[in-house]
């Protein structure tokens, strides 16, 4: 009976051990990993921060997508300075391909911008000359009041303010930019020829980037 009470003592201790032993080389592995995937992440890291910097197009012409990145950027960093180097790896390797891809998106949607202001900086010049004419011939034959004509010119020098704003961004090399405020600038003046009894002149086969 002793003999046997002592056995299965016996067992349990050893049933214990075990199992301080599995977790013990458990947590070492789990130590190991962390350990091991720090540098990883830490090269990860530096790869994308470096591949980001190098696609200087990407947040110019695909903004959102460069902001989205770079939330990533910041929050791998975050886990990485956390500890959580496995994380910080695995949010890490999946941004090269995803900066690769934008830097492509982003060339197209240059070669798209520059396609659009040719065509706008061509078409807009002689619509604000030609409103322009339309006023001072308005004016000359007394066909507008005062008031009406007033209110136009003032609209036509805010409409030339915002065309020679489009072209100094042309200038500074924001394309998209001016791209944007060109097509605003066509609207308006549009809706103004029209106002005026103008006949619109062809407009020019452009479209606003994606």
């Amino acid at each position: 009976m002793a003999n046997s009470f002592r056995n299965e003592c016996s067992q349990i201790l050893h049933g214990r051990e075990r199992r301080i032993a599995i977790r013990f080389v458990a947590g070492l592995f789990a130590l190991s990993t962390v350990a091991c995937n720090k540098g990883p992440a830490d090269e990860a890291l530096k790869a994308a921060e470096q591949a980001l910097a190098a696609a200087t197009e990407v947040e110019t012409y695909v903004p959102e997508e460069f902001a989205a990145v770079s939330r990533i950027l910041l929050e791998a960093r975050a886990s990485y300075a956390a500890g959580r180097h496995t994380d910080a790896l695995r949010a890490a390797q999946a941004l090269p391909d995803r900066i690769a891809a934008a830097t492509v998106a982003a060339a197209r949607r240059k070669e798209q911008s520059a396609a659009a202001w040719s065509a706008l900086s061509v078409e807009l010049e002689p619509r604000l000359e030609a409103l322009a004419a339309r006023l001072t011939l308005l004016a000359s034959g007394g066909a507008i009041s005062s008031e009406r004509l007033a209110a136009a010119q003032a609209e036509l020098a805010t409409l030339s303010q915002a065309w020679a704003d489009a072209k100094a961004a042309d200038e500074r090399g924001d394309v998209p930019k001016a791209v944007a405020g060109a097509h605003d600038v066509e609207g308006k003046a549009l809706t103004l020829a029209a106002r005026l009894g103008l006949k619109p002149l062809p407009a020019a086969s452009a479209s606003a980037p994606p």
